[in-house]
């Protein structure tokens, strides 16, 4: 049975505190008791075995017995995201860390209706930032993926620039697959993704004008909340056989 695993903001050496939801989420939900072993991980990717020594009220602490390192495998996979509908995003941000997405930038396109108040935003990122803190103890990564704040579209545009290699899902394309274009030497790779009435001509055009490389999904039309987390799959899956990288560790 693996154990469970809390993301900690300092390097781990010889001793572990724990404050706050998840020390509280240790004691009453999970019941962890002193001499039980769980997993921490901190800022530089070390993930260590950790005995439990003491239950305060407000903190847990615990000793490192064993530690060793597990990196993250490259290239890193960035998710744009055009804000969808209703609680959809909550989904496309939980399933795309368990996958291995490194980042999510929310995007305003030309055709999301969802109205998003500027005073909202920082609430709702927010809230999904601790919905991919969650799914990557859940999925036992090694990282927390970033929730950025929602772009609007020059704005994204302006971020894409950075990144080695942007691949584009969009259902009016239905010949080039992900792998027939994806770089092997790129270290950063952002996936594109459209709101439900997909993305714009002019919008891929802006795209394309970035060196942008346009793929399909296949022959169905998938929702929204679920090309995401397949498209990021796709990429991954793609980028580990090019790359011969092993698909566990």
């Amino acid at each position: 049975m693996s154990k469970p695993r809390f993301f900690v903001d300092r390097p781990v050496k010889f001793a572990v505190d724990i404050t706050g939801p998840d020390a509280r989420h240790i004691k009453d939900v999970l019941r962890i008791g002193v001499g039980d072993i769980i997993e921490a991980v901190d800022p530089e990717g070390t993930i260590s075995d950790v005995e439990i020594t003491s239950l305060l009220p407000d903190k847990v602490s615990g000793r490192v017995i064993a530690s060793y390192r597990a990196r993250e495998e490259l290239p890193e996979v960035f998710l744009f995201q055009a804000l969808p509908k209703a609680g959809k995003m909550d989904d496309i941000v939980r399933q795309s860390t368990e996958i291995g997405v490194t980042g999510i930038f929310p995007v305003m396109t030309e055709r999301v209706v969802v109205k998003l108040e500027s005073e909202k935003a920082p609430k709702k990122v927010e809230r999904w930032q601790k919905i991919a803190a969650e799914a990557a103890k859940q999925s036992h990564r090694t990282l927390i993926p970033s929730v950025n704040s929602v772009l609007t579209w020059m704005g994204a545009l302006e971020k894409l620039r950075e990144f080695d290699e942007i691949i584009v899902f969009w259902e009016e394309e239905r010949g080039t697959l992900p792998y027939e274009v994806l770089d092997p030497a790129a270290k950063n790779i952002a996936v594109v993704i459209g709101p439900e009435g997909g993305l714009s001509d002019k919008e891929v055009l802006d795209l394309k004008g970035l060196g942008a490389k346009v793929v399909t999904l296949g022959e169905s039309i998938l929702r929204v909340e679920t090309a995401a987390p397949v498209a990021v799959a796709l990429v991954l899956y793609d980028l580990r056989k090019i790359k011969k990288f092993p698909f566990s560790q």
